[in-house]
């Protein structure tokens, strides 16, 4: 479509692409092209959405200084990263460019906030109370039902003061005794809920003071000392009507009668979701479940898996499943062993909640000659021998963890996997470290994949054994074709001077970076080598910083990056992090002059002298 044409289009139609467009793209692509569009961007393009996830900083400057406060009051919905994302230091610079959100962004309904750090949200919190129109917050993102790992240090025990506008929450607290007792919220309107954490017996008055809640996800954990059994807790003349859809992964501390007391109270619970690894007993037992739950439930959907040493009979749980209450109501339980039976795993077989599945070679996704669809699943895991079907089709998976034990490097991809690597959502493949799948096998899957994939993570030994074999160099030629995106999982091999040149040689185009080096030299080449880089996290000895006070000085003296944002973590006694989120560069010309910057590492220098 020309310009002239796109200007002769109706107002209301303008309106409706703007829709499907991101505000600032919008603005960026068609402001200016003559006044009517002008006109119209202003005056009629009211709700507008922005997402700043995974936008380079070169595109982040020019959006917030140009873009931005232009269209800023039109802004409904705003989505941000924080200092664990692959753009370190975006929400401090935001801030620092607009720092009040209220009076800037005064319509804005949606807010969200990914890859945070506690201090990401703590500087946020201020701004939080006077986003008077807000609707939806959500601190983190969540595509599962929630997380079997979560760092609590991370998290918020007490209350944080939101917005009496708000209708939908995602926020990182631990619900506790102490968090009920200090918290100011009397009456809430807020109707779906994520929490990362609440304490069993904290729960019943939790939910009492979100009366209007109908949607809860959370992870459910044991007593903490201060807190008072359950039924203490309880009210006999309190019901909660609203709660209707109630998601949860349950820890091992809980016992089946603690949340047992919490279930029957939900009287209105229309669907129940439940995730757990190794649980109390009682929640095996089906007999159990048919005394407590609640009259209206229409959707019950758990995944229950055991790897304790010692499990109880499966055949013998498995078997009371099949009675005439549970098939009358349409929720049909299978058992999958795995590892030779040692493990079990007891899931409802429709709509399963779990979003990794493992495919090992003795065994299928479901006992059933059937096809099943799971639309939930976005990671899967797959073993060496892929010439074997398993009776499932994944539409959204987005990353794929490849083992290698005793792989045939000949051996036939199956139809039905390859129609899973060929989705248009795969963009990563993982390599598993401690079982790789050898480098033909990796050659062969990323030729069959979808061209989407742009991401791969491996071993440093793994990547070195690909570069340094001269036969492997058709597979460095298709890597540089496709991988965009590499993380190098540590181990005892660092990569270091002469691979190091065949390693920017083969990924020379990446734009993101996570590995890990043993010198400051070696970063700064590498900074200096893949000039498309974006984003670069780059794990170091401490001794190696140790001497450097100021490490920003560090990267503008010895690199010819111009605008950056740069973060140090240490993650442990003897190691550190360097984050950089990067901008523009200085242009260079290798042969220019013996003081280049590419001339200072010791591996070009030797030559040149």
């Amino acid at each position: 479509m020309t310009l002239s044409k796109f200007d002769s289009l109706s107002p209301e139609l303008i309106v409706e692409i703007s829709d499907y467009l991101d505000g600032c793209d919008l603005y960026y692509a068609f402001y200016g092209i003559s006044l009517r569009i002008n006109t119209i961007l202003n005056q009629h393009c009211h709700r507008l959405h922005v997402s700043f996830i995974r936008i380079s900083k070169i595109k982040f400057d020019l959006y917030c200084n140009l873009i931005l406060p232009r269209m800023s009051a039109h802004i409904v919905s705003l989505k941000l990263c924080g200092d664990n994302s692959s753009t370190p230091g975006q929400l401090t610079l935001f801030l620092t460019r607009f720092n009040s959100l209220a009076s800037v962004f005064i319509k804005l309904e949606s807010f969200k906030l990914i890859d945070y750090t506690k201090s990401d949200v703590e500087i946020l919190v201020p701004h939080f109370s006077m986003l008077s129109q807000l609707k939806c917050l959500s601190i983190g993102e969540y595509k599962r039902l929630m997380p079997f790992t979560i760092h609590t240090n991370e998290l918020f025990n007490e209350n944080v003061i939101l917005p009496i506008s708000l209708r939908s929450l995602a926020f990182p607290y631990e619900i506790s005794n102490e968090w009920i007792q200090t918290s100011s919220i009397t009456t809430s309107f807020v109707e779906q809920l994520h929490v990362h954490h609440i304490h069993i017996n904290a729960l019943y008055s939790f939910l009492q003071r979100f009366s209007y809640l109908k949607r809860l996800t959370a992870v459910i954990i044991g007593f903490n000392q201060n807190n008072l059994p359950v039924e203490n807790n309880f009210q006999s003349n309190i019901i909660l009507h609203k709660l209707q859809y109630l998601n949860v992964n349950i820890t091992q501390q809980v016992l089946f009668d603690d949340f047992a007391w919490i279930l029957r109270n939900l009287t209105e619970l229309e669907s129940l979701s439940l995730e757990a690894l190794n649980p109390d007993i009682g929640f095996l037992e089906a007999h159990r479940w048919e005394t407590v739950l609640p009259a209206k439930l229409s959707s019950f959907r758990f995944d229950l898996t055991m790897t304790l040493p010692t499990n109880p009979d499966h055949l013998q749980l498995l078997e009371p499943f099949k009675s005439q209450y549970w098939v009358s109501r349409c929720w049909f339980v299978q058992c999958r062993l795995r590892d030779r039976g040692r493990f079990f795993r007891l899931s409802t077989i429709k709509s399963p909640i779990v979003t990794i599945l493992n495919w090992p070679d003795d065994e299928v996704l479901l006992d059933s000659p059937s096809t099943t669809v799971y639309s939930n699943v976005t990671h899967i895991e797959l073993w060496w021998n892929l010439s074997k079907s398993a009776q499932a089709i994944c539409p959204n998976v987005r990353s794929i963890q490849f083992y290698g034990a005793v792989n045939d490097q000949n051996e036939a991809v199956h139809p039905n996997i390859v129609d899973i690597l060929q989705n248009s959502s795969l963009e990563h493949i993982i390599i598993n470290d401690n079982l790789p799948i050898n480098h033909i096998r990796f050659a062969t899957i990323l030729y069959k994949s979808s061209n989407n994939i742009e991401m791969l993570t491996c071993s440093t030994r793994w990547l070195l054994f690909m570069l340094e074999y001269k036969q492997y160099e058709w597979i460095c030629l298709l890597t540089i074709m496709r991988i965009r995106k590499l993380v190098v999982n540590s181990d005892e091999h660092v990569l270091s001077f002469t691979n190091l040149i065949a390693f920017c040689r083969t990924f020379i185009n990446l734009q993101e970076i996570t590995m890990k080096m043993e010198t400051t030299e070696d970063m700064c080449f590498l900074l200096n080598t893949l000039e498309n880089l974006t984003m670069a996290n780059i794990e170091l000895p401490n001794i190696v910083l140790s001497n450097i006070t100021n490490n920003m000085r560090l990267i503008k003296d010895n690199t010819i990056l111009v605008d950056f944002v740069i973060r140090k973590q240490v993650t442990s006694l003897d190691t550190c992090k360097l984050i950089l989120w990067i901008g523009s560069r200085y242009n260079s010309d290798l042969a220019r002059t013996r003081s280049d910057r590419y001339l200072q590492h010791p591996i070009i220098h030797q030559y040149m002298q």
